[in-house]
């Protein structure tokens, strides 16, 4: 059961901490090398369209299993490691959540009137907390995997 548990969990962080780092190690930059702004906006829009979904199935996944861990198995012997894993995933979550729901939102609705410059505003928006988010992402990875449970 623990492995099962624990494989869940790794593929949420996988496809979370390894989309956000495509998305701005590889494909924000590329866009940016060959794209102007009119046609790398509702690019970059359609692939958070399209990976957004994910975070969320993402998300479920990683608090799931990472409350089955803690509550259903390690119990009281959950290591000061796993609580800070746990405090920065919440804190992943919670910047996801305002990404979601506050700059993609809104650069969604200012692509659909025309307006490039807002839409990059919010884009930036994006692109510094998701920044933020892979950071985290990376950290409580190296924390996981230096002290296994």
């Amino acid at each position: 059961m623990f492995s099962m548990i624990i494989t869940l969990h790794l593929l949420g962080v996988i496809v979370w901490v390894g989309g956000m780092f495509f998305a701005h190690m590889a494909l924000r930059p590329a866009a940016i090398e060959v794209l102007e702004p009119p046609q790398r906006l509702p690019l970059m829009k359609r692939t958070l369209d399209r990976f957004f979904p994910w975070v969320w199935v993402s998300i479920g996944l990683i608090l799931a299993s990472g409350y089955g861990i803690l509550i259903g198995i390690l119990g009281a012997n959950a290591g000061i490691h796993v609580h800070i894993m746990h405090s920065i995933a919440l804190i992943m979550v919670a910047l996801f959540c305002y990404i979601y729901f506050l700059p993609y939102r809104q650069m969604g609705q200012a692509l659909q009137a025309g307006d490039l410059p807002q839409a990059g505003v919010q884009l930036m928006a994006i692109r510094r907390i998701i920044g933020i988010n892979l950071i985290l992402g990376l950290v409580t990875t190296i924390i996981g995997a230096a002290k296994p449970f």
